[in-house]
């Protein structure tokens, strides 16, 4: 059994949104799109922590705020009768349930024929003085302009209502059923070392113990019972200090008919819940406390903790796993080897959901199932990265196992981002950012946007993404390869990809890259000084002061491109150098002038 589909109703930044998840699923995408609100809506319906009980009662921030801003409209535009208020609602769909967990949700059936159920979170307006609440507002904004009336409308937080339910018919669910289906949180702000010792019921060690079958620890339990005694039965220091304790207890208390002044010692608890509030973690070949551990081998530890749980728990009815930035305080490399790891053996009682920031959790993690969430217009929307391609299919098949190869640390930023720019090389890669820079006096990352190298020209790969339904921004910067048998290419690409959201842009005077910059800029001696200067860096002897003297009268392209086409990479280094120097000592002076089809590029990317 698992989640198969999430769908939410006016939580924090989600008006409506609906998601399908896996039994193992990676959620990825920019800062402050909803990864943790998802996660945090699903505990709302499944964690049976005690925090989960308190976050249940939810705030007036938690409720959408475009939900809220439409009531108190309503209120203002509306007669009292038209008014409906907002509510927060999360809605859990599970499928595929083996015969025990049928007999767990056997009220909550949503779809029986296709073995569907479904389980909700509501939270709801619940006063018997509705009509009294509205009138109130109504008399508050009673001669106020509609900008100003909104500000004096209050929002009836305290009249709403939690409730969970089940089934197609929402009938309230019994918690006894509920807390069979388990979800364990591991939020990113999580305090591993903390969580790491049990010394309260509160911890994630507490209880991951106390989850175990009690019989486990008997022989545990009998070394604490003997241990006990031998405390009672203590001849040396104890008897003593139990005796002059006893002494004066007698001179400053009164013994009463229940009660004498004797006093005892015993080892602490023998009862095993307090027992394993004792027991705690060491980590590494010398054994010492996790308190003397850096952060990242602590995080690494406490995920193995879960994961060793949810691997070896028996008799579990259903477990959700939910993982939020797994790569807190973990290099890249140990990134690596946990999303290759994580996701463990397939079972009908277990789920995992991550949510990372990580290009290199995301570049690792099964590309089947990860799904980027992205923002259109004002709507949360979520794409699977393979979603629209066919694996039956030889050129799907093609570009499955290229975007596998080639999503690589680097070009998965592509799915952080909602502006993006793929350039052909490294050349483009090092270049564009300093072009943007030059022409708008600020960075690229300022409006969100990653330049993406698909090292070659397979764009196909990476636009197929975008065009199957995620939608982010996307030009493309290619060379025409006028006059080479490949000349097709770029208006090809452009024919099938140019939409809205994607648009193919080439070289417009010559057929490659670095042509094209020495074409734009031979008009204008400055120009060619200022490039000359550049060659002369990556290539001192071929370009000396009498090549450059040469080129402040004229540009040979040819020639010109002959002295970079084995050193590109060196180039484009240089000439970045140059540019972000000039930009330094004097932003207005521009010895350098952009190829015109980028700045089309720009333009695009910029919305303009």
């Amino acid at each position: 059994m698992y989640i198969s589909k999430v769908v939410i109703e006016n939580f924090r930044n989600f008006k409506s949104f609906e998601i399908e998840l896996k039994p193992f699923t990676i959620v990825i995408g920019e800062n402050n799109i909803g990864k943790s609100n998802l996660l945090e809506a699903i505990s709302l319906v499944l964690s049976n922590d005690m925090q989960a009980y308190r976050k249940r009662r939810l705030e007036i921030e938690d409720i959408n705020f475009e939900a809220i801003s439409e009531f108190k409209r309503d209120i203002i535009e509306k007669e009292i009768e038209d008014v409906v208020f907002p509510q927060v609602r999360v809605d859990l769909y599970v499928k595929e349930p083996n015969w025990d967990q049928e007999t767990v949700i056997d009220n909550w059936w949503y779809d029986f024929e296709n073995k569907i159920a479904r389980f909700s979170y509501l939270f709801s307006y619940k006063s018997k003085k509705r009509k009294q609440f509205l009138l109130k507002q109504k008399e508050n904004i009673n001669g106020k302009s509609p900008t100003e009336a909104i500000e004096y409308i209050d929002f009836p937080i305290e009249s709403y209502e939690f409730e969970l339910l089940g089934g197609v018919s929402d009938i309230k669910v019994d918690g006894y059923y509920l807390k069979m289906l388990k979800m364990d949180y591991l939020d990113a702000l999580r305090d591993a070392k903390r969580e790491l010792n049990s010394n309260s019921d509160k911890k994630l060690l507490y209880r991951i113990l106390s989850d175990r079958k009690e019989e486990k620890f008997e022989d545990i339990k009998s070394l604490i019972i003997e241990l006990d005694k031998a405390v009672k039965n203590d001849k040396n220091v104890l008897e003593i200090l139990r005796e002059d304790i006893g002494y004066y207890l007698d001179k400053i208390s009164l013994e009463t008919e229940t009660s004498s002044n004797n006093v005892d010692f015993m080892f602490s608890s023998i009862e095993l819940s307090e027992v394993l509030k004792k027991i705690g973690l060491q980590y590494g070949d010398d054994a010492v406390s996790i308190d003397r551990n850096g952060l990242g081998r602590n995080n690494l530890l406490y995920i193995a903790v879960v994961m060793a749980h949810l691997y070896e728990k028996e008799n579990e009815y259903y477990r959700l796993v939910a993982l939020e930035e797994p790569e807190a305080h973990i290099n890249p490399i140990l990134q690596r080897h946990l999303s290759i790891n994580i996701k463990g053996e397939e079972d009908d009682k277990q789920q995992i959901i991550v949510t990372t920031h990580s290009t290199h959790i995301a570049s690792y993690l099964d590309l089947l199932n990860t799904v980027v969430l992205f923002k259109d217009g004002k709507e949360i929307k979520n794409h699977y990265l393979l979603s629209g391609f066919n694996e039956n299919k030889a050129a799907d098949k093609k570009t499955i196992r290229y975007l596998q190869k080639w999503l690589n640390a680097t070009n998965s930023t592509m799915f952080f981002s909602r502006k993006v720019i793929f350039v052909e090389g490294i050349a483009e890669e090092i270049l564009i950012p300093i072009f943007y820079q030059w022409e708008y006096g600020t960075s690229l990352d300022k409006i969100n946007c990653q330049v993406v190298n698909v090292n070659g020209v397979a764009f196909s790969h990476f636009l197929d993404i975008v065009k199957n339904g995620y939608f982010v921004k996307s030009a493309v910067l290619t060379d025409s390869d006028c006059k080479k048998k490949t000349e097709a290419r770029a208006d090809e690409l452009g024919k099938k990809y140019n939409s809205d959201i994607i648009w193919v842009f080439v070289t417009e005077k010559t057929d490659t890259f670095e042509k094209e910059l020495f074409v734009t800029n031979k008009g204008k001696r400055a120009n060619r000084v200022y490039l000359a200067n550049v060659l002369k860096r990556v290539r001192p002897n071929k370009c000396n002061d009498a090549f450059k003297e040469k080129c402040s009268k004229a540009f040979d392209i040819n020639e010109l491109f002959g002295c970079v086409e084995e050193y590109k990479s060196e180039f484009a280094f240089e000439l970045a150098e140059a540019m972000e120097k000039t930009l330094m000592k004097s932003p207005a002076k521009k010895e350098f002038v952009i190829p015109q089809y980028i700045l089309d590029a720009f333009k695009f990317i910029k919305g303009e």
